[in-house]
């Protein structure tokens, strides 16, 4: 059953069942219009109990992932050629379906999602997307039910679906398809309200888990560890800047960040204060932690998904020398960025460096 209060200006109310109904899939708190018996407008405010998470969650207490993740020392002579000692950690190894930075971005999701009156949990992605091929197997791994928002026709996943769908729908994700102009509104209010009615209410989760959970679940990448002995600098790619703004906030300013973005033309630094300040609602704290990161907002080589020749023969060149699997759209370019850097510069901000692999292998399917 849901609870509610209702603050209003009139005694004698006759409530209006669908209206609030419909109210309860909103967020909170928020404002209707309800009729007397006479018929008589009047507004109410609505404040919903047990069903959102309260926005400020920068306190939220510190959960035990799932996964586990290892840090190995790699030799590359792009970094050995500067005196630069390499550390990756390695979370393409971390979880054995979803493998990759988004167990974390979704940890306190599925949590929530878990809680959902009838628990499921609903997002967004491409065809090749990483993140619908993390959240159908983390679902299917918890027994939750999951839903795919798919930017594809209803021809194109029936009659020639990619590998990462297949999997998906295998892992039993029900995969709903959306035009690109659909596609451009899943964030509207209105619109998220359609899915819910759709769906019997499922915990809606942001593409690439790009919000304030995203951030405190990527918090937890950072270890006792790593403050305890803090690295020179730590490396970390981008794309909706969730995890990189997580990785900021759990190093506590005790390293440099570098943040190499994905994305062309997109201005990172805004998008991960933007992040930290929802997360935190404290604008001087993101800001301060900001000032302990560098982006590189030229490290997309050509625009996010692109993979070029350049790029495929970058991931072949680092493989042989490290035996270490990269992926074309985030951790090939941020590392092909890293090398511009020592090659231009001959310096990094100190000497012992460790670089987040973000996983994602599985995207690889598209050009190999």
């Amino acid at each position: 059953m849901w609870s509610w209060l209702v603050y209003f200006s009139c005694a004698a109310v006759k409530p209006v069942w669908a209206m609030l109904t419909a109210a309860l899939t909103t967020m909170t708190p928020l404002e209707v219009v309800l009729f007397r018996e006479d018929y008589i407008a009047f507004l109410a405010v609505i404040k919903i109990l047990g069903f959102q998470i309260a926005p400020h969650v920068a306190n939220l207490p510190r959960m035990n992932p799932t996964t586990e993740f290892q840090t190995q020392h790699v030799r590359w002579s792009a970094t050995e050629a500067h005196g630069t000692e390499l550390w990756v950690r390695r979370l393409d190894l971390a979880h054995p379906l979803a493998p990759g930075n988004k167990a974390w971005k979704l940890m306190y999701h599925l949590e929530r999602a878990q809680r959902q009156p009838r628990p499921a949990l609903l997002t967004f992605g491409g065809a090749w997307s990483n993140h619908l091929h993390a959240a159908a197997a983390i679902g299917a791994d918890a027994g939750l039910r999951t839903i795919g928002v798919v930017r594809a026709t209803a021809q194109e996943i029936e009659q020639n679906p990619t590998a990462t769908l297949k999997d998906c729908a295998d892992m039993g994700m029900e995969l709903f398809p959306i035009s690109r102009a659909e596609y451009r509104e899943k964030d509207l209010p209105f619109f998220r309200a359609w899915l819910r009615d759709q769906f019997d209410n499922p915990w809606i989760v942001p593409e690439g888990a790009g919000d304030a959970l995203g951030v405190m679940g990527c918090k937890h990448l950072i270890t006792e560890a790593d403050l305890n002995n803090p690295w020179d600098a730590v490396i970390v790619s981008a794309g909706t800047g969730a995890t990189a703004a997580g990785v900021l906030l759990g190093l506590q300013n005790s390293s440099r960040l570098y943040v190499g973005s994905a994305l062309k033309g997109a201005q990172m630094e805004q998008h991960m204060e933007a992040l930290l300040e929802r997360t935190l609602y404290d604008a001087t704290w993101a800001s301060e932690l900001m000032s302990t990161a560098e982006v590189w907002n030229d490290a997309h080589s050509g625009g996010f998904g692109t993979i070029s020749s350049e790029v495929k023969l970058f991931i072949e060149t680092w493989e042989k020398e490290t035996s270490v699997p990269l992926e074309g759209v985030y951790t090939a370019k941020s590392l092909m960025r890293l090398q511009r850097h020592l090659a231009t510069r001959n310096h990094l901000h100190g000497k012992r460096v460790l670089f987040i692999h973000t996983g994602g292998l599985q995207g690889n399917r598209s050009w190999r």
